[in-house]
């Protein structure tokens, strides 16, 4: 009879200690990365990002891959593709700088995309599937460089000891909250849209979007509603996330809130104004305030760069109305959580 022999069984404790092993080396790579000189970092998530990008485009069948980037296929020349990558590394740069870690980057980038894919999906007649996966494409081409980079910060990491000095952690935990307060923040931009339906949105798609396929969401009137509401419904958590969360889980740390001020003499006018606005604000209220325009501004920039030029037909009038529309509920929105925050005890 033939000797035939098997291959050693592997022990538990063996392979846990391999399990253990694979995932020392990727912390110690990961520490590496986080732990390297700043620009070295920031190449790494521009290109990183950049990579995942192409290649998940790419996986996608060629005939969808320039509609899964929001632009005209035909239009895609090296102006355009680069006016892209730079706006990219605009748009990163600035969520490194000021300080956002992978969910807030999710969020930024929902929010700042909404726009272009509403369009796309309710004017351009692209397929919702077409949609989704771009909009997926985008989210994990920005998040996860951010996610190696930089772990969450503490308002993401509620069950965290470094979360015990987390302002409002009740309030952040209890999800009757969380989810009536992205139902507010989606019905605001529900209301901002529809007031630009109904009053002058029609007549700038037609001047300014040439040849749009279809434009009967504007004129649906009040039955567009509930639609409308569906579709930005993950916009409403997303800047519940960014912006409320964001905000109101900071601890009120300046002494000057709420004091009244008096002008000093010989004091320049700059510094009064600064002292009677942005000085009295607390820090969370701060906090709102800059985020709020930092979304407002990236989803006007966002929008003119990714629609203006390369949706055929559409200007640049066409394309910056378009995204000050979105621009301007970005800052309802904000508006409404300033309105909840200064509520006694928030």
């Amino acid at each position: 009879m033939p000797n035939i022999s098997h291959p050693p069984e592997e022990r538990p404790d063996e392979i846990s200690g391999n399990a253990a092993g694979s995932s020392h080396v990727r912390s110690r790579i990961q520490n590496q990365i986080q732990n390297s000189a700043p620009g070295n970092r920031f190449i790494f998530l521009v290109s990183s990002s950049l990579f995942l990008s192409c290649t998940l485009l790419k996986l996608i069948s060629p005939q969808n891959v320039g509609y899964l980037a929001g632009i005209d296929p035909d239009s895609q020349g090296w102006w355009e593709a680069g006016r892209i990558i730079a706006w990219r590394v605009v748009d990163l740069g600035l969520a490194w700088l000021v300080g956002f870690d992978g969910w807030d980057v999710t969020e930024l980038t929902v929010l700042t995309h909404v726009p272009v894919y509403f369009l796309m999906l309710n004017f351009y007649n692209v397929r919702p599937t077409v949609v989704a996966t771009a909009f997926l494409i985008e989210v994990i081409s920005k998040t996860v460089p951010f996610a190696i980079l930089r772990g969450p910060n503490s308002v993401h990491a509620l069950s965290a000891p470094r979360a015990t000095g987390i302002s409002n952690i009740g309030i952040l935990q209890d999800r009757v909250t969380a989810l009536s307060t992205a139902v507010a923040a989606a019905a605001t931009y529900t209301i901002v849209l529809f007031l630009g339906f109904s009053t002058w949105l029609p007549v700038h798609l037609v001047l300014h979007f040439e040849g749009i396929p279809d434009i009967r969401l504007v004129h649906s009137g009040l039955q567009g509603l509930p639609s409308v509401f569906l579709q930005v419904a993950l916009a409403g958590y997303a800047a519940y996330d960014l912006l409320f969360v964001g905000s109101a889980g900071w601890a009120n740390n300046n002494s000057t809130a709420g004091k009244v001020y008096e002008d000093r003499d010989g004091e320049y006018l700059i510094t009064s104004l600064y002292n009677r606005t942005w000085g009295k604000l607390r820090t969370k209220g701060k906090i709102l305030v800059s985020r709020t325009f930092i979304v407002a501004l990236m989803t006007l920039g966002n929008t003119i760069v990714q629609v203006s030029g390369t949706v055929e037909g559409v200007d640049l009038l066409g394309s910056v109305g378009w995204g000050a529309l979105w621009a301007t509920a970005v800052l309802a929105v904000g508006g409404l959580f300033a309105w909840i925050e200064a509520v006694p005890g928030v």
